[in-house]
Protein backbone atom coordinates (compact mmCIF):
# COMPACT_ATOMS: atom_id res chain seq x y z
CA UNK A 1 0.00 0.00 0.00
CA UNK A 2 1.68 3.24 -1.10
CA UNK A 3 -0.32 5.46 1.40
CA UNK A 4 0.85 5.04 4.96
CA UNK A 5 -2.38 6.83 6.16
CA UNK A 6 -4.03 4.28 4.46
CA UNK A 7 -2.49 1.12 5.56
CA UNK A 8 -2.63 2.85 9.20
CA UNK A 9 -6.08 3.46 9.35
CA UNK A 10 -6.44 -0.66 7.43
CA UNK A 11 -4.04 -1.51 10.76
CA UNK A 12 -7.15 0.77 13.49
CA UNK A 13 -9.90 -1.01 11.08
CA UNK A 14 -8.72 -4.64 11.83
CA UNK A 15 -8.19 -3.68 15.62
CA UNK A 16 -11.27 -2.39 15.52
CA UNK A 17 -13.31 -5.44 14.14
CA UNK A 18 -11.17 -7.61 16.63
CA UNK A 19 -12.22 -5.67 19.55
CA UNK A 20 -15.95 -5.70 18.36
CA UNK A 21 -15.44 -9.33 17.68
CA UNK A 22 -14.12 -9.84 21.27
CA UNK A 23 -16.89 -7.70 22.71
CA UNK A 24 -19.46 -9.90 21.12
CA UNK A 25 -18.07 -12.94 22.28
CA UNK A 26 -16.67 -14.29 19.20
CA UNK A 27 -14.63 -17.04 20.00
CA UNK A 28 -11.39 -17.84 18.11
CA UNK A 29 -8.83 -15.72 16.26
CA UNK A 30 -10.48 -13.61 13.45
CA UNK A 31 -9.71 -15.01 10.06
CA UNK A 32 -12.04 -12.94 7.84
CA UNK A 33 -13.42 -9.75 7.46
CA UNK A 34 -15.42 -8.20 4.84
CA UNK A 35 -17.10 -4.05 5.79
CA UNK A 36 -19.86 -3.13 3.40
CA UNK A 37 -20.58 0.63 3.82
CA UNK A 38 -22.77 2.75 1.58
CA UNK A 39 -23.16 6.35 1.19
CA UNK A 40 -25.23 9.16 -0.45
CA UNK A 41 -24.13 12.57 -1.88
CA UNK A 42 -25.33 15.13 -4.31
CA UNK A 43 -23.90 16.01 -7.66
CA UNK A 44 -23.79 19.65 -8.99
CA UNK A 45 -27.53 19.98 -9.84
CA UNK A 46 -28.62 18.53 -6.60
CA UNK A 47 -28.98 15.37 -7.84
CA UNK A 48 -28.48 12.24 -4.92
CA UNK A 49 -25.53 10.30 -5.83
CA UNK A 50 -25.39 6.80 -4.08
CA UNK A 51 -22.04 4.94 -3.65
CA UNK A 52 -21.89 1.05 -2.12
CA UNK A 53 -18.01 -0.69 -1.79
CA UNK A 54 -16.53 -2.96 0.55
CA UNK A 55 -13.85 -2.76 2.59
CA UNK A 56 -11.15 -5.91 2.74
CA UNK A 57 -7.69 -6.74 4.68
CA UNK A 58 -4.28 -6.02 3.81
CA UNK A 59 -3.94 -3.58 1.14
CA UNK A 60 -7.62 -3.99 0.33
CA UNK A 61 -7.35 -5.89 -2.42
CA UNK A 62 -10.36 -8.72 -2.03
CA UNK A 63 -8.76 -12.27 -2.16
CA UNK A 64 -9.26 -15.28 -2.11
CA UNK A 65 -12.81 -14.71 -3.85
CA UNK A 66 -13.85 -17.65 -2.63
CA UNK A 67 -13.44 -17.37 0.68
CA UNK A 68 -15.41 -13.76 0.79
CA UNK A 69 -18.08 -14.60 -1.53
CA UNK A 70 -18.94 -17.70 0.97
CA UNK A 71 -18.58 -14.75 3.81
CA UNK A 72 -20.55 -12.85 2.70
CA UNK A 73 -23.38 -15.40 0.93
CA UNK A 74 -23.45 -17.35 4.72
CA UNK A 75 -24.01 -13.52 6.43
CA UNK A 76 -27.05 -12.84 3.94
CA UNK A 77 -28.66 -15.89 4.22
CA UNK A 78 -28.57 -15.87 8.07
CA UNK A 79 -29.81 -11.61 7.59
CA UNK A 80 -32.65 -13.51 5.77
CA UNK A 81 -33.41 -15.86 8.00
CA UNK A 82 -33.64 -13.61 10.78
CA UNK A 83 -35.33 -11.11 8.83
CA UNK A 84 -38.13 -14.04 8.25
CA UNK A 85 -38.59 -15.44 11.79
CA UNK A 86 -39.35 -11.80 12.97
CA UNK A 87 -42.47 -11.46 10.25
Amino acid sequence: MDCPELASAYQRLEAAIKEVAHLEEMSGVLAEWIVVASTIGYDSDGTPTAYTGALFPDDGTPRPYHRLIGLLDYSLTRLRAHITSAE
